[in-house]
């Protein structure tokens, strides 16, 4: 009943004019055949990526968002954003975003980097390998940034231990590409004001939530809105989350939880 409900929302919401006057960021994890909830299968990553070349969309690194903000320039504006680092983004989404021209900002799990990573269905992945990092940091298409030391929730840790997992994130990431990163996704999303302060104070000027929705220049830099892709969301659907639309339907999908 409930997934009916939802694709009669997209479907009626798909009927409206398509534009996007803001800034959508898309949530992926895996990219791969597996079958996991946060899975999207190699073909249609594709079909997608193919969608935000072929519709004139500007792909951004999630580091070039603050700028975009303080200057307006938000409209018609894509940011593919990658959580934790599965190997799997190196060998099927990389080859993709590199024939497309696409950017994309990958977070990762800074303890776990060449190990592996157990998600919430038991299901164990590998990790990127540092080798794989270089390569796809040198193709001048892909930033990284942390996404947490141990990927613990950091609004259940006390603040000696937040500070932890923040400085040692930040760190190995200087170590990896010699630059000091300024973006930071909060693991599972979770955050509080003191986590957003902690962030500041230690140089940080823009964190990610999993809220869906887009980012305008009033948006809060330290919570910004993501509009997650996963093996769940159609085609239809994936289009309403590069459009105003996805604001309509985050609201209303919510009615059917």
């Amino acid at each position: 009943m409930i997934k009916s409900l939802k694709q009669a929302l997209i479907s009626a919401l798909s009927l409206f004019p398509s534009r996007l006057s803001a800034l959508s960021i898309l949530m992926y994890h895996s990219v791969s055949d597996s079958g996991a909830f946060f899975a999207v299968a190699p073909k249609k990553f594709e079909q997608q990526m193919r969608y935000i070349r072929d519709s004139g969309f500007h792909s951004v690194f999630a580091s070039e968002i603050p700028e975009r903000m303080h200057a307006g320039k938000l409209a018609n504006t894509v940011c593919v954003t990658f959580d934790d680092g599965y190997e799997d983004v190196y060998t099927n989404a990389f080859p993709v975003l590199k024939s497309l021209g696409i950017k994309a900002t990958v977070f990762l799990i800074t303890n776990e980097i060449g190990g592996s990573y157990t998600n919430s269905e038991g299901r164990t992945f590998p990790l990127l390998r540092r080798g794989q990092i270089a390569e796809m940091l040198g193709s001048g298409l892909i930033e990284f940034m942390p996404h947490g030391h141990t990927h613990r929730k950091l609004h259940q840790l006390n603040e000696t231990e937040q500070e932890k997992e923040i400085v040692l994130s930040r760190d190995t990431i200087k170590n990896i590409t010699g630059s000091e990163p300024r973006t930071f996704a909060y693991p599972r999303g979770r955050t509080t004001p003191a986590i957003s302060a902690l962030l500041r104070r230690f140089g940080f000027t823009l964190a990610f939530g999993v809220v869906p929705g887009l980012v305008r220049p009033d948006s809060d830099q330290y919570n910004l809105p993501r509009n997650a892709t996963d093996n769940n969301v159609g085609f239809q659907e994936f289009k309403l989350k590069l459009s105003n639309r996805i604001t309509w339907y985050a609201a209303l999908a919510r009615l059917f939880r």
